[in-house]
């Protein structure tokens, strides 16, 4: 039986706060950071996914880039230089947090409230907490309504299908 080999890849040599780092060629900033034991929070990144760069938690300052990155879909590249724990970056992460924990019930992700602890995140500055839920109800709620709809705001997903025409249907239980 055959074993098949693949081609060998390419170190690729970056800098992650400071510390020199070599990691195989087409790896994630975030694989970088894991294999130095650089702890860098994700809430929509599984090995198993492609990354979708929702959550916005897992940012990192790269030098010369305008705006964070997302370190679970931007590859490194040589000569890179990421900073992890600036004050930009965890400012950036305690709102997404505080943000997150203002409207979602957190009660059973426990990597969320330390993270919230690490970053000094208070997403009661942004209105009063979602309270957990009774265990079975958790998933029966309709997105939106854990808090009481007041005349004038957005409304949830839950809304008539919308038919401008034929060829353009706005449905947007989808």
């Amino acid at each position: 039986m055959k074993v098949p080999i693949a081609p060998p890849r390419r170190l690729v040599e970056l800098e992650i706060d400071g510390r020199p780092v070599r990691v195989p060629e087409g790896s994630t900033i975030l694989q970088a950071c894991r294999a130095e034991g650089i702890e860098t929070p994700t809430i929509c990144y599984a090995d198993n996914l492609t990354p979708v760069n929702v959550c916005r938690v897992c940012v990192v300052e790269v030098e010369g880039a305008r705006a964070l990155v997302p370190a679970c879909s931007r590859a490194v590249e040589p000569g890179m230089k990421v900073r992890t724990d600036t004050e930009r970056v965890r400012h950036s992460r305690r709102l997404v947090l505080e943000f997150l924990a203002s409207s979602v019930d957190l009660s059973l992700a426990p990597d969320i409230h330390r993270w919230q602890e690490i970053y000094e995140a208070h997403p009661e500055r942004f209105g009063a907490l979602m309270e957990p839920l009774p265990e079975g109800e958790r998933d029966a709620r309709e997105p939106g309504h854990h808090q009481p709809v007041e005349p004038g705001t957005a409304e949830t997903v839950h809304q008539p299908v919308k038919v401008d025409n034929d060829l353009y249907v706005r449905d947007y239980s989808r």
